[in-house]
């Protein structure tokens, strides 16, 4: 029975008495009484003298759930007494993690299913608190931190999103293998600098992509040596649809209360779109527009606005003729101030100069899209949860199974440090993956179960 109890449990030196079903709160549970029958110390490792039995002690922990209930095992332990010290032994049983009161197998397991499920599910598998899930996952994580290390990425994408309850959040991820590197709460430049200044081998930071916002660039100039800041085009192009909006808008203002509603249906959209995405009755609606007196404005707009795009389409102009090219477009800008949104757009263009058009120089195409994507998943994770803390986030976001695994696909992943014959990540099918690129699978587990 011992044999059969500890390849079932994972616990040695024991075997099951009995098992009962229980309950307690209306809930059911299964309770395993259990006894220690492994070897006993005799001999005193203190002083040397013989030991006499002084006793049993009682612990009860969980382990996981089993035929559909939660399971509480209750461990008998002897207890044995130094004649001459006093000192008192009692065994340390391979398996039972006794600071928390559980196994082994159910410490790994709850942290594990706290990476997939919002912690108030495993409350009911547990018969836990959601405050202890939570407290177990986020001492697993501060312990684990030395186990997983990213490869410093050449190509960082930066962005900041703010979460209820959290704060500003700054998101970092690697460009190049689109895999979210780490998280950072706060974006001042302050914050920024440390983080950048304490990265391992940030001289190997090569270029970073991010949005406008100016102490990036300083904290970039003051920690990465060799890396040059570039705007994402996304961030500028979409302004361009900005100004189309406010042009819309003007328009619309000396419009009857039915004809704002009918342009706005049958235009708002239609105007942002692309040339070449626009479908046949699309298409005529801008054509219509140039003939009508009182509407060829929002062809006008809609014609900067691609011709902006234009230029930002990645292998249609060289640096110098993308240049040239915007200051085409910015001349072409009619003096009406209702485009006076599109002469703040060239405006910023010219003060962002550098740095939006040094992106030609990059030898990959870089954006931030893939940055956008994890602020995202980010914040639908924090929604699962309805408020996690930093930490918590944190891990759920970068030990997400997807995110491991394209890391370890890059050769980005450089740990764990420790001896293991474990994989990393533990692939519960071997076939075909059919979730979306961005989506989890269900069978997941970043750090091997320690023995």
């Amino acid at each position: 029975m011992e044999d059969v109890f500890g390849t079932l449990f994972g616990i040695e030196g024991c075997e099951l008495l009995n098992c009962n079903e229980k309950e307690e709160a209306g809930k059911k549970y299964f309770e395993l009484n259990v006894r220690y029958i492994g070897s006993e110390e005799e001999i005193c490792s203190q002083c040397g003298e013989k030991t006499y039995k002084h006793g049993s002690r009682t612990i009860n922990v969980v382990d996981t759930p089993f035929g559909g209930k939660p399971a509480r095992m209750v461990i008998q332990i002897p207890r044995r007494r130094c004649k001459h010290c006093k000192s008192i032994w009692q065994p340390t049983i391979k398996g039972i993690d006794e600071d928390h009161k559980m196994t082994n197998r159910a410490f790994s397991n709850i942290t594990q299913k706290s990476l997939e499920q919002p912690f108030d599910r495993l409350t009911t598998d547990y018969m836990l608190t959601g405050n202890t899930i939570k407290n177990i996952f986020i001492e697993f994580l501060e312990a684990n931190k030395a186990k997983l290390r990213f490869k410093t990425p050449a190509f960082l994408g930066i962005d900041e999103i703010k979460i209820k309850h959290i704060g500003e959040v700054t998101v970092i991820t690697d460009l190049e293998h689109r895999t979210l590197f780490d998280m950072l709460l706060g974006r001042n430049q302050q914050t920024l600098t440390e983080y950048f200044m304490n990265m391992p081998d940030r001289d190997k930071v090569l270029w970073v992509c991010s949005d406008m916002y100016r102490p990036f660039e300083k904290s970039i100039a003051a920690a990465l040596p060799n890396a040059r800041w570039t705007i994402d085009h996304f961030h500028i192009v979409m302004k361009a649809n900005e100004s189309v909006d406010a042009v819309r808008r003007n328009v619309q203002d000396d419009m009857t209360r039915r004809e704002r509603i009918n342009t706005k249906r049958g235009l708002a959209y239609t105007l942002k779109k692309r040339l070449r995405d626009l479908d046949t009755e699309e298409a005529q609606k801008i054509k219509l527009l140039r003939k009508h007196p009182k509407y060829e404005v929002l062809a006008t707009a809609f014609d900067l606005k691609e011709d902006f795009f234009e230029i930002f389409d990645r292998g249609k102009y060289s640096k110098d003729a993308a240049e040239e090219a915007f200051e085409a477009w910015a001349n072409s800008i009619p003096d009406d101030e209702r485009f006076d949104k599109f002469r703040e757009l060239a405006n910023t263009v010219k003060h962002f100069r550098v740095q939006i058009f040094q992106n030609w120089d990059c030898p990959i195409s870089i954006s931030n899209g893939y940055t956008e994507c994890s602020n995202r998943l980010i914040r639908e994770e924090n929604m699962k949860g309805r408020g996690y803390s930093f930490e918590v986030l944190r891990g759920r976001s970068l030990y997400r199974k997807t995110n491991l695994d394209n890391i370890a696909k890059a050769g980005a992943l450089l740990g764990p440090s420790f001896e293991t014959e474990e994989p990393l990540i533990v692939e519960g099918n071997t076939e075909e993956p059919t979730y979306d690129e961005f989506e989890d699978g269900e069978d997941y587990e970043p750090f091997p179960p320690e023995d």
